[in-house]
C-alpha cells in the first residue's frame, strides 16, 4: 500500500510497511488489537496531512482501489472510491478491491447518495441560545464493526448543522420575510448584513463569546492573520474548553460554490473548504447561485494556524441586493413572481397588504410537520390576515409528483394552496401566469 497524490494517483506520497498495511485492513476486517488501531489512526491521519489517498495492492497489476482519509466530528476512517454504478466509466482507474479484501465494496449493499425519493424532512425550529463550535480534532477511528449494509444512505434536504445555524440567523433576522410595500421596506445589501449581524449576537458559541464577535464577512480576512477578526480569535485563545477546537466563523456572499470551495463575490480567490460544501439539493445545481455561505474554520490540528475552513452550507438567494433565501433557480424564478405581484397588486390596490415568507424551519399540522415553499400573508383594510400558500412544482417526473403529493397533505392544513410548474414560465404561459396568480389571490381575499 501508498499513500498517493489526491486525483493523480501515479504519483507517490509515501509507501507504507508490511505491518502497516496488515493494521489497516485488521481494522476495516473487524479483528484489530488495540496497536492495529493505534497504526491505522497513525496512517489515516497522515494521510489526510498529505492531502492523498491510500491506494489499496490488493489485486495483479493494472489500476488499483483506492481509500479517501476522512475527518469526522469525533473519528477518523476511511471512504472507498469506485466507479460510479451510473456510469462505471467515468472513474475506471478506480476498481474495486478483490472479493478477498475487506475493503472490498458489495454493490448490492451501498444505494447511491442522493435523494432518490424527494424526501424532503422539515428541520425544526430550535430555541437554543448556543450553537457548536467545531469538536476537538478525533484522536480514535470510526467503528465499522456495527455498519448495517441494509440502511439506506441516500440524501435529503435536511441541512447540515452549520445550515442549520445560517438558518437560525437569516430568520431572527427577518431576511426570509419581504414586508408588505406599504411598511417601505429598507432591502438594501448593508441592512441585511447589519440585521444578521445582530441576529448573530444573540447567539453564542462560548459563555464569553458570541457568535457575531467571532464572525468575518469579509473574505479577505481569511488570509490576513493581522485582521481584527483573527485577532479576536487569538483573544479567545485561552476561553476555549480542552473538547471544543478554537472555531470562527464567515459569513460571505458567493458567485457560486464547488465540492470543496467557494468563490466569495469580494475577492478573486477561491476559499478552499476540507469538508465537503454542502448545499440543498433540489432543482439544477448550475442554476442555484448565488449564495449565501456560512463557513467554520480553525486553526490547523495544532492549532497555531494558518486559518483553515473545515466546514461551509452554501444557501442559495435570490440576488446579491436580496438575500432572500431559495432552494433552486427555479424557487428564484417563483420568488421573482411573486415579488411582481407584490408590486402589481400594491400599485392597483394599495389598501391591499401582502407579506411574502420563505419557511425554513417546519411548521405544525394536526397530521405531522411540513415545510412549504412560500407563505403569502394577505390583508385588505382592518380584515384579518389570511395566509395563503404557494408551492414550486421545480421537477415534472412522476415520482417526484407522488412524493409532492405526500407533503401537499400536510401543507393544505396551513392554507389554500397555488401550485407552480415550470413550463408556466414558458414565454407563451408567463403572462397567463401572473393573471391567474392575480386573480387568485383576489379571489381568496373576497372569500374571508
Amino acid at each position: 500500500m501508498r499513500v498517493v497524490v489526491r486525483n493523480s494517483p501515479t504519483h507517490t506520497l509515501a509507501v507504507l510497511e508490511d505491518s502497516e498495511a496488515v493494521a489497516l485492513r485488521a481494522w476495516y476486517g473487524n479483528a484489530a488489537s488495540s496497536d492495529d488501531e493505534a497504526i491505522a489512526l497513525g496512517i489515516i491521519r497522515r494521510a489526510k496531512v498529505m492531502n492523498g489517498w491510500i491506494e489499496c495492492d490488493c489485486l495483479n497489476g493494472g489500476h488499483q482501489p483506492l481509500l479517501a482519509p476522512i475527518q469526522q466530528e469525533h473519528t477518523f476512517t476511511l471512504r472507498r472510491l469506485t466507479a460510479k454504478d451510473v456510469d462505471p466509466g467515468q472513474h475506471e482507474e478506480r476498481p474495486n478491491h478483490a472479493p478477498s479484501c475487506p475493503f472490498h465494496v458489495d454493490k448490492t449493499a451501498e444505494p447511491a447518495l442522493f435523494d432518490r425519493g424527494f424526501y424532503i424532512r422539515p428541520l425544526a425550529r430550535s430555541d437554543r441560545t448556543y450553537i457548536d463550535a467545531l469538536p476537538a480534532i478525533p484522536a480514535r477511528l470510526a467503528d465499522v464493526s456495527g455498519q448495517d449494509p441494509s440502511r439506506s444512505r441516500e440524501r435529503n434536504d435536511r441541512p447540515s448543522r452549520l445550515g442549520g445555524i445560517l438558518w437560525r440567523m437569516l430568520e431572527k433576522a427577518g431576511t426570509n420575510v419581504i414586508p408588505p410595500l406599504q411598511d417601505d421596506p429598507d432591502l438594501k445589501l448593508a441592512n441585511q448584513l447589519a440585521r444578521l449581524r445582530s441576529a448573530a449576537r444573540q447567539l453564542r458559541v462560548l459563555r464569553t463569546w458570541t457568535l457575531n464577535a467571532l464572525l468575518s464577512t469579509w473574505a479577505a480576512d481569511y488570509w490576513n492573520p493581522d485582521s481584527r477578526w483573527q485577532r479576536l480569535l487569538e483573544t479567545s485563545r485561552p476561553d476555549w474548553p480542552e473538547g471544543l477546537r478554537r472555531t470562527g466563523f464567515m459569513l460571505l456572499f458567493s458567485k457560486s460554490v464547488s465540492t470543496h470551495a467557494i468563490m466569495p463575490a469580494s475577492c478573486l480567490r477561491p476559499v478552499d473548504v476540507l469538508a465537503k460544501v454542502r448545499q440543498p439539493l433540489r432543482g439544477d445545481p448550475a442554476r442555484r447561485g448565488p449564495f449565501l455561505t456560512l463557513l467554520n474554520v480553525d486553526f490547523q490540528d495544532d492549532d497555531e494556524g494558518p486559518v483553515r475552513a473545515v466546514q461551509a452550507y452554501a444557501q442559495p438567494v435570490y440576488n446579491g441586493d436580496t438575500l432572500f433565501p431559495v432552494d433552486s433557480g427555479f424557487e428564484r424564478d417563483v420568488s421573482h413572481l411573486l415579488f411582481w405581484l407584490q408590486r402589481s397588486l400594491f400599485d392597483a390596490a394599495p389598501e391591499l397588504r401582502i407579506k411574502i415568507t420563505k419557511p425554513l424551519f417546519a411548521s405544525q399540522t394536526p397530521i405531522g410537520a411540513c415545510r412549504p415553499d412560500f407563505v403569502l400573508e394577505v390583508a385588505y383594510k382592518d380584515h384579518p390576515p389570511k395566509r395563503l400558500i404557494v408551492e414550486a412544482f421545480g421537477t415534472e417526473t412522476e415520482e417526484y409528483r407522488e412524493a409532492k403529493e405526500k407533503t401537499l397533505a400536510l401543507i393544505k392544513h396551513l392554507g389554500p394552496i397555488f401550485a407552480i410548474l415550470p413550463d408556466h414560465f414558458d414565454k407563451a404561459n408567463a403572462e397567463e401566469t401572473g393573471r391567474r396568480l392575480q386573480e387568485w389571490v383576489i379571489a381568496q381575499i373576497r372569500g374571508m
